[in-house]
């Protein structure tokens, strides 16, 4: 297991665009609010991975966000918001990166 405050709260920023803009939208008088249970779910669930430096942890509740909540990335990608599918690059590229 790997446990890095900083790496974790880097891979916390990106996983916070994704989020904010998924609550921003689910507030519209036009948007999804399907989209607010799930999305603070992974937020919480975050949060407290990246209070822990728990990169591991971080990185497989990513992967888990993506397989099992596949209409919120539709539903972002209706309004050309972050998705957790469009960012996954950057927080793969965040996860790998080496510490020193």
């Amino acid at each position: 297991m790997i446990y890095d405050r900083a790496k974790g709260a880097r891979m916390l920023c990106v996983v916070l665009e994704v989020t904010d803009g998924a609550l921003e939208q689910a507030g519209h008088v036009t948007g999804e609010a399907g989209l607010r249970l799930p999305v603070m779910e992974i937020d919480r669930r975050m949060r407290a991975m990246a209070a822990k430096g728990d990169v591991d942890g971080m990185y497989h509740e990513y992967l888990r966000a993506l397989t099992e909540t596949p209409a919120v990335g539709l539903a972002l990608h209706k309004r050309q918001r972050k998705s957790f599918e469009s960012e996954f690059y950057r927080f793969v590229t965040l996860y790998w990166e080496s510490g020193g």
